[in-house]
């Protein structure tokens, strides 16, 4: 398990994961009964996930078999994590639907991610 600081001061744990795929998070790990929110992205699959816990002002990533924890000190390190997220990742695309005749994009609401 390696551990470092990022350029916004937020700890960071690797380690490899058990589990085969990002449903042990979504259903065990990183439920919304604890807190957790998935962080949508148009890369979410089996294999990857982020969740994201305001109350532990934690973040955990789920990638191939890998995860990472984003651990931060306090609110404005936090904050500053979900505004990187955000750069990087654009908007969070939930789902598409598609008509005969119309074509919608449903989107995450970011700002639900920060702490007031």
């Amino acid at each position: 398990m390696a551990t470092r600081t990022n350029e916004r001061g937020n700890q960071i744990v690797n380690r490899s994961s058990a589990f085969g795929n990002r449903y042990k998070y979504d259903f065990d790990i990183c439920t919304s009964e604890e807190g957790w929110e998935q962080y949508d992205t148009n890369q979410d699959a089996s294999y990857f996930g982020i969740w994201c816990n305001k109350a532990k002002l934690t973040i955990v990533s789920y990638l191939e078999g890998d995860e990472m924890i984003v651990v931060c000190p306090d609110e404005e390190h936090y904050n500053a994590e979900i505004s990187s997220m955000n750069e990087f990742y654009g908007e969070g695309y939930i789902a598409k639907t598609f008509t005969h005749d119309s074509f919608a994009t449903y989107r995450q609401d970011r700002g639900t991610f920060f702490i007031a």
